[in-house]
């Protein structure tokens, strides 16, 4: 405080004086005038060494004259500051008179409204430059720090605070930004009503707290973030708050958080005046860190609308140059830098195919479960977390990105992900195109092979196609069945079971395509055993189709003929073999030599065949039958080709019971059961009510 001599308005002598007011701790604290000694300290600072003090009611103060020192001692009050109550001594060797009192005491309360006035004019020049300063940064972390910063420049009573802002997620009031506090401040995180801050954000008013109220506030503070407070203050010079002050830091009905400062120092009494001060300060910091919040959502934004274009022209130069999968797979892993492999449902194939993802992941069942899935899937496979992104067309899965996640994705890694499988969705749909484009031209070749009109022409034309003209074929005829099925759904299915086809068929002669629901293969074979081989080959894919969810798979194999000219008669013949399978619902392949005598009956109708059955055992079905087990005792004699002992053996009854029961028999059926002709009808019979 700046020293001062004042002369009081007389020409003939003048006076020392000394001002005292009260802070905030009760205590008087010298304020104006010359340094004094202890002894001066000691004298004018006790009214015990003032006993007869005179008060003036006219104009509010009490005064006395002490002879032993020569001063006179003034009490009053001011109300600026805000009831202030002042204590002013005076070196005037005598007794003053009121008018000279009078003036005295006008003189100081002068004196005091002029320091108000300048320390108000200070504090609001601080104000301004501290919101000034607010409305220049948007950068929010610098924003925060500055916020405390200009609040204690603008407040100049408290000498540290800090700044907490909510957080919804964990839901506590999180500091963001301190000034004299120690760094485990940071750790300092408090519920609703916890604590001064807590409290005053919960009730969303602000409070002035002397020291008895601060200890009672932050009572309920819980132990972890006591520790952490106390070592954040014990980290600063002085360890003794005075007051305290927190305001909550709103935009409009929206809490943002809560404001709190301290007073370690004893400047001065802090006022309502200092609480509106800082609560104004805190109503333009709200403002302004909504500000930097949008602010920073928009540059956020707009990095990722920049960043998502980068993207999108990456991708759009892959197309351009018609990259395929692998580098699409490996132009993926290095946007998102994780490891990242390409899965081709229809081909069972993985792109790269060696990477350490790949090899991991390769003789598991990747798909299984999960082949009809069009969202996104994190699941753990070989204690591998990875994250499924899958490649749909028309809404039906044809492969996944598959990531292994070492970290959580962030959205940028899975706009990558989006614009990468649109790209290898396209990609295979261009080559899905052009394979049907392909098996076209291979049915069209195919039905030319079984007209068979030119048969130069058509020997040329199966050398492109990959087969031998001049070698032995057979045809195999293979068709999905089950449920009904979206077309896309079943195109996908086929090709997942050419693909099967053409990995265990390998480099072998052999022309395959797949039309409709149907997949036609003709294969080269020089002799009867490497027919067999093949169709032990087929036999194998059918068997790993089958273990897959999929639908049924059927097929029949014709014979091996010489010569294109007999393509017709084999795709017959496998055909057949396929309706055979398709009439009993029995899933897998056959060939027409296994069909035997049944071939007979492909071309009957079944409901001939039921028919002729129940015509021939319907004697035997009569309830006396039955109580004889007449049909049974007939279909064992049959299965025990008429041997009397293997029968009775099987049935666990005597021979002559056997004899009886077959007189029986032929008493319902009327027939004599050694009559081949007889036998013959009650043997087909038999057959036939066991495959139909």
């Amino acid at each position: 405080m700046e020293q001062k001599e004042v002369t009081m308005c007389k020409p003939d002598w003048t006076y020392t004086y000394h001002i005292w007011i009260l802070d905030s701790t009760e205590d008087w604290v010298h304020i104006y005038g010359e340094p004094l000694t202890n002894r001066d300290k000691i004298i004018f600072s006790h009214e015990d060494n003032w006993p007869n003090l005179t008060c003036i009611e006219s104009n509010h103060y009490a005064t006395c004259y002490n002879p032993d020192n020569g001063s006179q001692l003034f009490l009053f009050k001011t109300e600026v500051p805000e009831s202030t109550s002042v204590r002013a001594c005076i070196r005037s060797g005598r007794t003053l008179s009121k008018l000279e009192c009078d003036h005295f005491v006008l003189q100081v309360r002068y004196l005091l409204l002029q320091q108000t006035l300048k320390r108000h004019w200070q504090e609001n020049d601080a104000w301004l430059e501290g919101l000034h300063s607010l409305t220049s940064i948007l950068e929010l972390d610098e924003l925060l720090h500055n916020i405390m910063h200009n609040a204690l420049i603008a407040i100049p009573a408290v000498d540290r605070g800090f700044l907490m802002l909510y957080d919804p997620e964990i839901q506590r009031l999180v500091p963001k930004a301190s000034i004299g506090m120690g760094p485990s401040i940071y750790d300092f995180k408090t519920e609703l009503g916890e604590g001064i801050g807590g409290e005053v954000y919960r009730d969303g008013v602000g409070h002035t707290y002397n020291m008895e109220q601060g200890f009672a506030a932050i009572s309920n503070i819980k132990p972890d973030n006591m520790k952490n407070l106390m070592a954040a203050m014990e980290n600063t010079e002085g360890n003794t708050v005075l007051f305290s002050m927190a305001v909550p830091v709103s935009m409009k009905k929206e809490k943002l958080g809560v404001m709190i400062v301290h007073q370690i120092n004893k400047n001065r009494k802090l006022t309502n005046d200092d609480l509106r001060w800082l609560q104004g300060f805190a109503d333009q910091a709200a403002i302004a860190i909504t500000n930097a919040r949008l602010f920073s959502n928009l540059r956020e934004t707009n990095e990722y609308l920049v960043k998502r274009n980068h993207i999108h022209e990456v991708f759009t130069k892959l197309s351009l140059k018609d990259s395929d999968l692998i580098m699409v797979a490996k132009t993926v892993e290095q946007m998102i830098n994780l490891p990242v492999s390409l899965f081709d449902m229809t081909k069972n194939e993985w792109y790269p195919h060696y990477t350490p993802l790949s090899r991991r992941l390769k003789d598991t069942d990747l798909i299984k479960g999960w082949e009809n899935r069009v969202n996104t899937l994190t699941v753990t496979i070989n204690e591998t977390s990875v994250h499924l992104y899958p490649i749909v067309n028309d809404g039906v899965p044809i492969g996944y990105f598959v990531v292994e996640l070492r970290r959580l994705l962030r959205p940028l890694d899975t706009v990558v992900l989006e614009q990468g499988s649109a790209l290898v969705a396209l990609k295979m749909v261009n080559t899905y195109s052009m394979t049907d484009m392909y098996y076209k031209q291979c049915y069209e070749f195919f039905n030319e092979l079984l007209q068979y009109r030119e048969p130069n022409l058509l020997a040329s034309k199966s050398r492109d196609f990959g087969l031998s003209p001049d070698k032995p074929l057979f045809v195999t005829v293979m068709q999905l069945s089950g449920k009904a099925q979206v077309v896309k759904k079943r195109e996908t299915h086929q090709r997942m079971l050419i693909a099967t086809l053409h990995k265990e068929l390998g480099s072998l002669e052999y022309l395959l395509f797949g039309f409709h629901d149907k997949v036609t293969i003709i294969m080269n074979a020089t002799t009867k055993p490497q027919q067999e081989s093949l169709i032990q080959k087929l036999n194998k894919a059918v068997k790993l189709w089958t273990n897959k969810d999929t639908p049924l798979l059927m097929g029949g194999i014709g014979r091996l003929y010489p010569g294109l000219e007999h393509v017709v008669r084999s795709s017959k013949e496998a055909n057949k073999s396929l309706a055979y399978l398709l009439s009993r619902g029995t899933p897998g392949i056959i060939s027409y030599e296994s069909i035997g005598i049944n071939r007979l009956f492909l071309n009957q109708q079944t409901e001939d065949i039921e028919q002729f059955i129940q015509e021939v055992f319907a004697p035997l079905q009569s309830p006396k039958a039955k109580a004889s087990d007449l049909e049974l005792t007939l279909r064992t004699y049959i299965a025990a080709n008429r041997s009397i002992s293997d029968t009775a053996e099987r049935l666990h009854i005597h021979q002559n019971t056997l004899y009886h029961r077959i007189r029986k028999i032929e008493e319902a059926l009327a027939v004599d059961l050694n009559d081949s002709n007889v036998w013959l009808k009650l043997l087909l019979a038999c057959h036939l009510s066991e495959t139909y």
